[in-house]
């Protein structure tokens, strides 16, 4: 493997990262050109972050700095799976970095020749510009990145993962709802009140990320209309909570994230989606009965004081 070819595929292996946590994925790497050491790493973070700087070449120019101790970084070369925008391109020539070498063209806000050549204005530093370096592989990248997005936003209905402190808290004021008009009828008040602070508390849900549970948000537009929470569970995926506001339910939304529930399985080399349902919530056991569930099992489960979880265990298969 050329030299060229390693840098341009470490860059894609920190695209790839983004992309498993729900980021554009672009991937950058700088090198010091006297040893071949790569000095600075990034990845696109924007949507984790919630930063509009938080682009991969800013990262990896900041990373850089750090390493090398000082912010001119001159003798680098900077490897970059996408076109630089007209931020990214300026943070290169603040910094000094001597060449760029890109893969993917971005005819939106590539600003390396595609919208613009900021390059070429008679800044006080112009660095040398490669572009379309191993273009089928960053390209590829990303089609298969916004082919999943796509996928995912099923007649607007799109998971987004709860990450922030005040996004948990969002999700706990969401299930203190759905549970306080959904289940008395099925468990007693006093259950309620006791699940819903055991299992869907703000505390609850750190402590269960702890242990390996992932939260989103189920959206339709910009509104929150439910939630959902799902763990690994060897080759199944354990689906603890589905849950719609009541003015939601009814419009095939839940059959929408499971679709969705099913990639995810899938994207992790998992077989099955498995939950659990309480014996007398037959509006639901019938709903996930249509979706292709089926029961294979059944138990009590003391959940402390005094109270038990009576529920049916079901799986589907994806």
């Amino acid at each position: 493997m050329e030299p060229n070819e390693f840098y341009m595929n470490r860059a894609l292996e920190l695209a790839d990262m983004a992309a498993a946590e729900g980021e554009v994925p672009v991937g950058a790497v700088i090198v010091r050109l006297s040893d071949g050491e790569i000095v600075g790493e990034g990845r696109n973070r924007r949507e984790i972050s919630r930063n509009p700087l938080a682009h991969a070449e800013l990262e990896a120019i900041d990373n850089a700095a750090r390493f090398l101790g000082g912010w001119r970084l001159s003798g680098c070369v900077m490897f970059v799976t996408l076109e630089p925008c007209p931020m990214c391109a300026g943070g290169i020539i603040n910094s000094r970095i001597d060449r760029v070498i890109f893969g993917a063209f971005d005819k939106k806000a590539g600003s390396c020749g595609s919208v613009t050549d900021i390059f070429a204005l008679p800044y006080n530093h112009r660095p040398v510009v490669s572009g379309g370096f191993m273009e089928n592989e960053c390209a590829g990248t990303l089609k298969l990145f916004f082919k999943k997005m796509r996928d995912r936003k099923m007649d607007g209905i799109r998971l987004v993962l709860a990450e922030t402190e005040d996004q948990l808290r969002r999700i706990s004021e969401i299930a203190d709802g759905i549970w306080h008009e959904y289940f008395p009828g099925i468990i007693s008040v006093e259950q309620v009140d006791y699940m819903v602070e055991k299992f869907c508390s703000f505390e609850a849900e750190i402590q269960n990320i702890k242990e390996g549970y992932e939260y989103y948000f189920i959206k339709r537009g910009g509104n929150d209309i439910g939630y959902t929470a799902i763990k690994p569970d060897g080759d199944r995926l354990f689906l603890s909570k589905l849950y719609l506001k009541k003015e939601e339910r009814g419009k095939k939304y839940a059959r929408k994230v499971t679709d969705m529930l099913k990639e995810i399985a899938r994207e992790r080399g998992m077989r099955a989606i498995w939950l659990t349902v309480n014996k007398h919530n037959d509006s639901t056991i019938a709903a996930y009965n249509a979706m292709g569930y089926k029961t294979i099992g059944e138990g009590v489960a003391d959940i402390g004081s005094g109270f038990v979880m009576d529920d049916y265990y079901m799986e589907l298969e994806v």
